[in-house]
Order: structure tokens, then sequence, then C-alpha cells
């Protein structure tokens, strides 16, 4: 990682808002650990305790590409379960975080494999097709194009989209938080961990993570609390991946080992069905 760091210490009581009312924000911790790559730790004291992870990622740097997991092949089933950080150091990445939503049946769990429960696409090839309830998704294109996306009104196949465009990583999520720079996530769902992804107008990737579950350490967030944070960051599209105890972000360290940065709430990292890993050439 690069050395370095800048430590911004804001009084509790100095008036200043975490970019939506009552969240007051006590310490950021910035660093720039690669190329291109910006890392923010945010640290909340009020209303509740919170503890966030932000990466943006520069998109129009040359030498950045991404990977999502890829099918398994196997009958009966689409992805193997893998932790985070193992999904990152097999890329030989440098930052990842776990992706869309993927059943927990107790047989897959033996089995080590799932089924995801909505679209996915690894490198263009099909992994997953749409599912009922979750009909958002964001697609990351060969040249590092970003598309937020919902499933086509006629689809056909289980894989139309609007709009239409050739698919390449894709990875569905559960709520669209933001559109065209517009919240749409509203208030009454409880507080979780969260794991999102945004795209912001001058073309940065941002990966967010924030633990939950966790009173005295972090207490979670709800969509809509995510959505203001994510928006007060620049960002302009944006939508939710699997939150909870599969909430995780991975960062490679000085010695070239992946990471986890946050504190997930099942107390150890949690295999998962679906990953998303950042490479970075320097």
């Amino acid at each position: 990682m690069s050395n370095r760091t800048i430590v911004v210490v804001i009084c509790l009581f100095s008036g200043l808002i975490l970019f939506l009312p009552g969240l007051a924000f006590s310490e950021d911790t910035e660093t720039s650990p690669f190329p291109g790559v910006r890392y923010i730790h945010r640290k909340v004291a009020k209303p509740r305790t919170l503890d966030m992870h932000i990466v943006f990622i520069d998109l129009n740097r040359p030498g950045v590409r991404f990977k999502t997991t890829k099918s398994n092949g196997k009958s009966g089933s689409e992805t193997d379960l893998e932790r985070t950080s193992q999904f990152v150091k097999r890329c030989k990445a440098q930052i990842g975080i776990n992706g869309g939503f993927f059943s927990r049946k107790s047989k897959e769990r033996r089995l080590g494999v799932c089924n995801l429960t909505s679209l996915a696409i690894s490198d263009g090839e099909v992994v997953s097709p749409w599912g009922h309830n979750q009909t958002d998704a964001v697609n990351i294109g060969a040249d590092n194009s970003v598309a937020f996306l919902k499933q086509s009104d006629d689809d056909a196949t289980g894989y139309m989209t609007e709009p239409k465009l050739k698919l390449y990583n894709a990875i569905a999520g559960n709520v669209r938080l933001i559109r065209d720079g517009k919240i749409l996530a509203k208030g009454g769902d409880p507080t979780y961990p969260q794991t999102a992804i945004g795209h912001t107008a001058d073309h940065r990737l941002v990966l967010f993570v924030s633990d939950g579950r966790q009173p005295k350490f972090s207490a979670g967030m709800t969509y809509e609390e995510l959505a203001n944070i994510l928006n007060g960051l620049g960002v302009v599209d944006a939508i939710a991946f699997d939150g909870g105890g599969s909430a995780t972000m991975v960062m490679a360290g000085s010695d070239g080992e992946p990471k986890v940065l946050n504190r997930p709430s099942d107390g150890s990292e949690r295999h998962v069905g679906n990953n998303l890993a950042v490479i970075i050439n320097r």
C-alpha cells in the first residue's frame, strides 16, 4: 500500500453532517493503496456507531480489469461457494467485494456449491438468469464501461436487459439505490451490514461495505442511509448487493496477500456464491 495516509478528524459538535441529517461522522482515514485507487475508512458515532469502507477506482486509468465468479459447470448448481479473499487471491487481484445473492441450502453448503438468485455474467459467459424478485443489475464491459440495467419487460430468454447491450461482467442486486443522481431508496427497512456498487459522473467505480449487527462497533444502516451516503460521495447510479453476513471487502496488503478490511457479522468471512475482483496493473 501507499504510504500516503490522510486522517481527517471532525468534532461531532461541529455541525457537519454525513450527507444526511443526523449522521455526523467523527473520522475519515484516506489512503491511495494502488494507482488510480482511493480508499476511505469512515467511522460514524451518531446516532449509532457505523464502520464503513469505501473504494474509488478510476476507470479512465489504463490497466484496470475486473473479474466475477464464473460458472462451475456442475449439474444442479451454478457456482462454487468461495470466500471473497480466496477469490481475490485466485484472480491475482488487489481488491474485492462480495456480489449477488445466492441460495444457502444446507445440502449445497455441504457440497460447497450454490445457485444464484438472479443475473450473473462472467467474461461474457452466462452464469445465472434473471430472478423474479431481483430485476436490477450492473454490467462492467470489457472496455470498463459501466451500465446499470433492468430486466426487460419482454424478456423471453432470462437474459434480456433494458437498455439492451452485450453483457460482459454483470451482477444483479436487490435494491436500486440511485438512478441518474436521484435517490430511489426510501425508509422503512431495518439496519443491516451493507454491500453496494456505484458509479460517478467522472467515471469512477465506487465499492462500498459497511458492517452491522455489532452495536458497540457498527450497528448497520438502512438502504436509504446507504443511498444518501453514496450520493454525497458523488455517486449518480448505484445498487445494493448481498449484505448481512455476506458483506465483505478485501484488499491486498503490502505483502500481496488479500486481507478482509471489515468485520463480517458472522464473526468470520462467509463463503459466498458471487464475487467481484479488481485487478490493478501497475
